[in-house]
């Protein structure tokens, strides 16, 4: 496990594949959330699709800043190295 005093991280390290977790669970509710929005929006439920498209918005910004922040920062410096 990376200790806080390493400043590199590693692909082995528990807090970033839990962090990656949480963003596949998190994008795949927000999928089946914008289904069940269009599905109720379609049945003429207009509480329930609201209520669903919200949850679909909510769980894929958290999705993606859980990406990101997992994601590592690198300059172009060393990209191109």
């Amino acid at each position: 496990m990376a200790t806080m005093a390493e400043s590199t991280l590693t692909s082995d390290d528990p807090f970033n594949e839990a962090v990656a977790t949480t963003g596949l669970f998190l994008i795949i509710t927000a999928i089946i959330a914008v289904v069940v929005a269009f599905a109720s929006w379609g049945a003429d439920e207009p509480l329930i699709a609201a209520v669903a498209g919200i949850a679909a918005l909510v769980g894929f910004a958290a999705s993606i800043m859980c990406f990101k922040s997992e994601a590592p920062d690198r300059t172009p410096a060393e990209v191109a190295a």
